[in-house]
């Protein structure tokens, strides 16, 4: 069976790029052909790699009884492997921010892997994501506007907010490879009608957009996007590391409500770096980024390189104290000054 072999040399391989062995982990089953496929390809090097599992699925209840009919049939596929799952169950409640159908689904789902992983006491989250997510997120990122954070697109390994390790070992696995294996094995899966709703953009990229680029530009055109993908993540990680060292030569103190900074050997840095060095300091101290955008960013390179101050998402504010800099919480800022 080559095709199955394949595939799950594949998945090793992705497996030890993500460092993922001997712990617990928590498998992200909607259902789907990918998420299926990643289950029983980790329940055959589960072994190997001294994995034990436990699968998450969370019934968002959008199609009514067929997304009550996925939560049943995972559980079914689960017990038949015997393999332990947590079914969640809740609606979505969309922010008046405007936030889409698609990106409150996501993050719903994030926090319930999230939830359910320190839950059932697992170290590390697994999800599906192929090579065709990582093209397609790479193009929505490009669209919407992005840096160059968003042309990496999906990273394989980052850290949750509590601590927990969320990986993708199937990143290089073509979505092709995935269904072929699936047919192999004699394995069904379930099939969600709305991924055929082109009116959400996720869907429209993967039925209208990629199709068209690939006859006007040919076949290779989702290949050109992982290389770019690949090589603004080895930029970013040099630029990381930079902003890392550059930190540690002008943080002054930090607090968990503060940072102090010496801004003057900023002068001769490029502002790109400076920028980076913001992004480290907001990481490091676990302070909200989803609504720091360019113009935030470069905001804060202002201020640090020309004076002034600054109101920064997440009631943080940036102000020059000579000779530097002070980032304080808002709703802390008294005590923090005074320290």
């Amino acid at each position: 069976m080559t095709v199955a072999r394949d595939f799950l040399n594949s998945l090793r391989t992705g497996l030890r790029h993500c460092d993922l062995h001997s712990t617990r982990v928590l498998i992200g089953v909607s259902g789907g052909a990918d998420s299926v496929a990643l289950l029983r390809g980790l329940l055959e090097l589960r072994d190997e790699f001294s994995l034990t599992l436990h699968v998450g699925h969370l019934n968002h209840q959008l199609r009514g009884a067929a997304s009550d009919a996925d939560a049943d049939w995972v559980r079914n596929l689960c017990e038949s492997n015997s393999v332990p799952v947590t079914i969640g169950i809740g609606g979505l409640n969309l922010p008046q921010s405007g936030q889409g159908v698609e990106e409150a689904a996501r993050d719903a789902r994030h926090q319930f892997l999230n939830e359910s992983a320190a839950q059932s006491g697992c170290q590390a989250i697994v999800t599906a994501h192929t090579a065709d997510d990582q093209v397609e997120t790479v193009l929505h990122h490009l669209f919407r506007g992005t840096g160059l954070s968003g042309l990496r697109g999906i990273p394989a390994i980052r850290s949750t907010a509590s601590g927990i390790r969320l990986v993708r070992p199937m990143l290089s696995i073509r979505r092709e490879l995935v269904e072929t294996y699936l047919v192999k094995i004699a394995q069904t899966f379930c099939t969600d009608a709305t991924n055929a709703d082109t009116t959400l953009t996720r869907n429209w990229l993967r039925h209208k957009l990629l199709p068209d680029l690939n006859s006007q530009f040919g076949p290779h055109v989702s290949q050109s996007v992982l290389r770019l993908a690949e090589q603004a993540a080895e930029i970013e990680q040099t630029l990381t590391c930079l902003a890392e060292r550059l930190l540690d030569q002008v943080l002054l103190d930090a607090q968990p409500d503060a940072v102090r900074l010496d801004t003057r050997p900023l002068a001769d840095q490029p502002v790109h770096l400076v920028r980076e060095l913001f992004r480290a300091i907001w990481q490091r101290q676990q302070w909200p980024r989803q609504a720091m955008g360019s113009t935030e960013w470069n905001r804060l390179a202002q201020v640090a390189l020309d004076g002034g101050d600054a109101n920064l998402p997440g009631q943080i504010r940036a102000r020059q104290n000579p000779p530097g800099l002070m980032l304080v919480e808002k709703t802390n800022r008294q005590t923090a000054v005074r320290s």
